[in-house]
């Protein structure tokens, strides 16, 4: 069932200036009535972020506080405590880029995931491209991913780690991690709407992938003892989406190939993931 309605054709609603919830709309033109409503993606994490701390006594200090008490807390149970900071230099930094480039990976599939189910109200309200409400959860994820860089850049060069030409690159890596994180949200989105029970399991397939990703540990350390764990670890494209930001700031070693391969895994998950949401368009908003 659509919520099409025959005695108001598509054109109609093109003049009307409304968006058509119909399978048949090419990508192109979706891709392009998202476009047309930037605005309205942009403007629903900015609200949120502005409105996340308002009742607190520090308001939008938070925003920088929370990243500062994590990683803090991170350094003191794996550099201190669980001494996981044997053999690697500059652990704190290196510490810091895996914990928040998962955060933004993690946060951005969650979210994703109960995107669509959340918004049920204002789908029901207006008509646009409902991949918009998962874009726009990314959007929030990025903005919070922006203080959390900020608290690494910090520590970064507090502790003695400068700038490099390899910084410049940041852009690539970003895009290359949000086409990954942004079709993953896409499927989880899909996924959750039809199945709520998904949401419930997501958080343990993240949790696996962060132990495969070598975001607290480096992989070095469980590679070659199990197959089961060496192929989690060679399929896991987060690892080396991580690695970019280590090799961006530390200068640690990047594998070309494996570079290369999660390049196209990235751009891959997002192909798939845009089309086996939009799919489904017609349905968003219906349950």
């Amino acid at each position: 069932m659509t919520v099409h309605d025959d005695s108001h054709p598509e054109s109609d609603d093109q003049d009307q200036g409304l968006f058509s919830l119909d399978k048949s709309v090419t990508s192109r033109a979706y891709v392009a009535e998202i476009w047309k409503r930037r605005d309205f993606a942009l403007s629903l994490p900015i609200e949120e972020l502005q409105s996340s701390h308002k009742d607190t006594l520090f308001g939008n200090i938070w925003h920088l506080g929370n990243p500062l008490l994590t990683a803090g807390v991170y350094y003191l149970v794996f550099g201190k405590f669980l001494e996981v900071s044997r053999g690697i230099d500059n652990f704190v930094v290196w510490l810091i880029i895996g914990v928040f480039t998962y955060q933004l990976t993690s946060g951005t599939i969650l979210g994703g995931a109960s995107s669509i189910t959340s918004r049920q109200g204002l789908m029901r309200s207006f008509r646009f491209p409902r991949a918009i409400v998962p874009i726009s959860n990314m959007i929030g994820e990025l903005l919070a991913f922006a203080f959390q860089f900020l608290v690494i850049v910090i520590f970064a060069f507090a502790t003695g780690v400068g700038p490099s030409r390899r910084w410049f690159l940041l852009p690539v890596i970003l895009l290359i991690h949000t086409a990954f994180n942004l079709g993953g949200s896409f499927i989880a989105a899909r996924l959750n709407d039809g199945f709520r029970d998904i949401q419930q399991l997501i958080p343990f397939v993240l949790r696996l992938a962060m132990y495969a990703s070598g975001v607290m540990f480096p992989l070095d350390r469980i590679v070659g003892r199990n197959d089961l764990v060496d192929w989690l670890v060679r399929l896991n494209p987060i690892a080396s989406l991580i690695n970019f930001y280590r090799w961006m700031i530390l200068g640690t070693e990047l594998n070309v190939a494996t570079s290369a391969l999660t390049v196209v895994e990235s751009l891959l998950i997002l192909w798939f993931g845009f089309r086996f949401f939009k799919v489904a368009e017609y349905r968003y908003g219906q349950s």
